[in-house]
This record gives structure tokens, C-alpha cells and sequence, in this order.
């Protein structure tokens, strides 16, 4: 029961997390505009996955040693993720075109994210293939209620985040944080000396 109840909190925090999608296409708009262009969608992407990656740092109570590699990994794998996806889909807005833009993005914040703290193998792969299809999704849901797609927006709104959130938190309450080899010999030679 005190287990249930530990990984409801954790899926709690990660959903709450959903803020920092909005709050990172508001801080990509204000350094890039619109992403219409390469170098618009590299430095938005950087300082929208700095935000984003710091909003699930420290909402999503990742552990402090894990937080800068953490941001770090998500805004360096959302300027690449959006920089690949707006030019693959040639900067267009209709709702292929962003769902694509959002698998490619998710697909290298995923894979960043994944590598960057401490999981169990199959946490790490179930992240890296779970985020392009909630970042896919994402942008599929706010395609449906975004009045202004034209204007090339780095990340999708709220009603994605909201659903991208509460999905990516089922996988974020399941995983397990493993432990450093370094630790497990320290351990291991402690318990032989005593």
C-alpha cells in the first residue's frame, strides 16, 4: 500500500510537469520567433529544452546530483530534435507536418534524456521509444484546439502537455534509479573488510 502510494506521488509530480511545456515554447518564442529556420529552431529548441528540462528536474523531484545533466540533455536534445524535425517537414503547420516535427523532436529528447541519469536498461529504452509518441501525440492534441499554428510555435501547448505529462509520469512512477557500479564495489569490498 505505502509502495502504491510512493509511485502515485511520483506520477503526480511528473504530471504536474506539464507546465514546463508551455512555459518552454513561451521562452523559445521570446529568444527565436518563429521557427521558420534552422538557426530559429537550434536556439529556440536549446533554451525550450533548458526550460522544459528544468521545469521536470525540479517539479518531477528528479534526485539533485541527476537535475544539470538532466536539463542539460533535454536542451541539447530538443535544438537538435527541432531543428531535424521543423526541417524535415519543411516548416509547415498543418497537423502532419507538427505530429512528425514532435516524433522527431521527442526521438532525440527521448534518447537524451534516457542516457543522462541513472535507469535500469529497459526503463532507458522504454523512455527513448515512449517520448516521439507522446511528443507525436502531443502535437496531434493541440493541432485540434491551436487557433495559431501558422506562427510556427517551438512546442506544443497545454492540452498536450497535459496528456504528454500524465503518460511519460506512469513510465517516470515505474522506473527504478539504479546504482553506480563505482557504489555497488564500494559496498561490496565494505561488507568483505567487515
Amino acid at each position: 500500500m505505502v509502495k502504491d502510494s510512493a509511485k502515485f506521488k511520483m506520477w503526480g509530480r511528473w504530471t504536474a510537469t506539464f507546465i514546463g511545456f508551455p512555459l518552454a515554447g513561451v521562452a523559445a518564442r521570446l529568444v527565436a520567433g518563429n521557427i521558420d529556420a534552422a538557426s530559429a529552431a537550434a536556439i529556440g529548441g536549446l533554451v525550450g529544452g533548458a526550460t522544459l528540462g528544468a521545469v521536470q528536474a525540479v517539479i518531477g523531484a528528479l534526485a539533485p546530483e541527476d537535475r544539470v545533466r538532466w536539463i542539460g540533455a533535454t536542451a541539447v536534445g530538443f535544438a537538435a530534435g527541432l531543428a531535424a524535425g521543423a526541417a524535415t517537414v519543411g516548416y509547415r503547420t498543418d497537423t502532419a507536418s507538427l505530429v512528425a516535427m514532435g516524433a522527431i523532436s521527442g526521438a532525440a529528447v527521448g534518447l537524451a534524456q534516457a542516457v543522462s541519469i541513472p535507469m535500469r536498461r529497459l526503463d532507458r529504452i522504454g523512455w527513448a521509444v515512449a517520448t516521439p509518441a507522446l511528443w507525436a501525440g502531443g502535437w496531434l492534441i493541440t493541432s485540434q484546439v491551436i487557433v495559431d499554428a501558422e506562427r510556427q510555435h517551438a512546442m506544443f501547448g497545454s492540452s498536450g502537455a497535459l496528456a504528454v505529462s500524465a503518460l511519460a509520469g506512469v513510465l517516470y512512477a515505474l522506473r527504478r534509479r539504479t546504482v553506480p557500479a563505482v557504489v555497488l564495489v564500494a559496498t561490496s569490498s565494505d561488507r568483505a573488510a567487515a
